[in-house]
C-alpha cells in the first residue's frame, strides 16, 4: 500500500508511541512479574494471584492490552507492507537494525498468540489458576516449548529496546545526530538489560543450573510434590 509523506509520518508517530505506551509498559509489567519467580514458587503464585485479583481486570487486559497490541500489529503491518517502508539497503548498522525490527515484530505477533494460548486459554492453564509456576514448570519443559519462549523474550526485549530510537526521532526527543546516537545507546542498554531479566526467570522455571539474578534451582524447596 502506498502512503503519502504525511500519512506515513502521522502512522510511524502513533505506531511508536503505542509500541512504547501502553504495549512496553505491558511487557515491562510482564517481565517483572516473570521475574518474581527467581524468588521460588509461592512468591510467583503470590504475584500472578495479586494480578488476578485486580477488579475489571477482563476488561483492562482487553481494552489496555488486546486492543493496543493488534493496533500495533495492524499498523506495523501497513507501514512494512508501504513503499518506503520496503527499501532497505543494508550498509549501515541502522538499516539492519530496521530490518530486525520488521523481523522481530512478525515473529512476535505468532509468538503472542502461541502464548496467549498456551498459558490463559488452552483448557490446560485453566485447570492450573491457583498454581501457575507448576504449570509453567511443565510448560516449558515441553519439547521444544522452551526455545520458542526464550526467542519470544528475546524478540520483545528487542523489539522494546529498538523501538525506543523510532519513538525518540519520531516525537522529536532526538533531532541530532548525537542525540540518536545517545538514543539508540540507551535502547541497546534496554534490550539487553531486560533479555538478560527475562531469560533469567524463564530459566528459573526449570532446572537449567544458569542464573544472573536468582537463586540457583536447588535452594527452592519441593514444591507441590514436584521432583526439583
Amino acid at each position: 500500500m502506498k502512503l503519502s509523506d504525511s500519512q506515513y509520518y502521522t502512522l510511524r508517530r502513533w505506531h511508536s508511541l503505542s509500541g512504547v505506551v501502553p504495549v512496553g509498559a505491558f511487557l515491562l509489567e510482564h517481565l517483572a512479574t516473570n521475574a518474581i519467580a527467581l524468588d521460588g514458587p509461592a512468591a510467583y503464585n503470590r504475584g500472578v494471584a495479586a494480578i488476578g485479583g485486580l477488579p475489571f481486570l477482563p476488561a483492562i487486559e482487553v481494552l489496555l492490552i488486546g486492543v493496543p497490541i493488534l493496533f500495533h500489529m495492524l499498523v506495523g503491518a501497513l507501514i512494512a507492507t508501504s513503499g518506503e517502508a520496503s527499501v532497505f539497503r543494508g550498509r549501515y548498522p541502522r538499516n539492519w537494525m530496521y530490518l530486525l525490527q520488521r523481523v522481530s515484530g512478525v515473529f512476535l505477533a505468532f509468538f503472542i498468540i502461541y502464548h496467549v494460548w498456551g498459558t490463559r486459554l488452552s483448557p490446560a492453564a485453566a485447570l492450573h489458576r491457583s498454581d501457575l509456576y507448576t504449570f509453567m514448570r511443565g510448560h516449558l519443559r515441553e519439547r521444544g516449548v522452551l526455545p520458542i519462549y526464550l526467542l519470544g523474550t528475546i524478540a520483545a526485549c528487542f523489539h522494546l529496546g529498538n523501538g525506543l530510537f523510532g519513538f525518540a526521532v519520531h516525537w522529536g526527543f532526538a533531532a541530532t545526530k548525537e542525540a540518536q546516537r545517545r538514543a539508540a545507546r540507551i535502547g541497546f542498554a534496554v534490550f539487553v538489560i531486560l533479555a538478560a531479566l527475562g531469560v533469567d526467570a524463564l530459566l528459573s522455571f526449570t532446572d537449567h543450573p544458569l542464573r544472573l539474578f536468582g537463586h540457583p534451582p536447588d535452594t527452592f524447596a519441593l514444591h507441590a510434590g514436584v521432583e526439583r
